[in-house]
């Protein structure tokens, strides 16, 4: 038997060298799929949004980039809806109050600018942000809540993002109802990404139109 199998080698080497070389392309294939999933993961951006340090509207909203590079910031929008109204605004810069003094460093002044890869920015409490919603677009925010059966906030950030040509963005809702203490949810179990090119370029109306 052995001495067949020996006889056998030579007058199968041709189909022995294919199966070797196809061996080999399988191989290179599946590299090139690592490779390719590891640098997509490098380049693609990823704005993570969460509510951190307490369930009720007390608690704050995180804007973390977990990209590879830095992102920079064009936009902050919040959503607010109840039953009864839908409002929304731009938050990026800050407000000043009368007899407040504005901080001496612009950059202190407005949540504009690059946020690094691992950083994140703290926008301020959900209470916070839907009084600001509110003051802006010319509603009281303490009735608002009062009459509300629930309220939803949607945070939208709107970024530039170097290795792409067309805006960024990434949005979040958080709903807390009435009847369960005003405990903040999030909608979705996690951030949702702006991707495609037809959502991203619809960025620039809302950039355009809220800023």
């Amino acid at each position: 038997m052995f001495g067949a199998m020996v006889d056998w080698i030579p007058t199968s080497s041709e189909w022995l060298n294919v199966l070797a070389n196809w061996t080999m392309v399988a191989i290179w294939l599946v590299y090139l799929q690592v490779f390719l999933r590891s640098f997509r993961r490098q380049t693609v951006p990823k704005i993570v949004i969460t509510r951190a340090a307490g369930r009720s509207l007390d608690g704050s909203c995180f804007v973390s980039n977990m990209s590879s590079d830095a992102v920079y910031i064009e936009s902050v929008i919040v959503e607010v809806s109840t039953q009864d109204h839908s409002l929304a605004c731009s938050v990026t810069d800050f407000e000043h109050f009368d007899g407040e003094d504005a901080a001496p460093d612009p950059k202190l002044q407005t949540f504009h600018g690059p946020l690094p890869p691992s950083q994140y920015t703290v926008l301020g409490t959900f209470e916070s942000l839907i009084d600001t919603a509110a003051r802006r677009t010319g509603m009281d925010s303490g009735q608002l809540k009062r009459t509300a059966e629930y309220v939803s906030v949607t945070v939208t950030i709107l970024a530039d993002y170097a290795s792409s040509r067309l805006l960024i963005g990434a949005k979040r809702s958080f709903t807390a109802r009435a009847d369960q203490g005003w405990k903040l949810s999030a909608d979705t179990r996690s951030t949702v990404q702006i991707t495609s090119s037809w959502e991203r370029r619809r960025l620039y109306d809302t950039l355009e139109h809220l800023d």
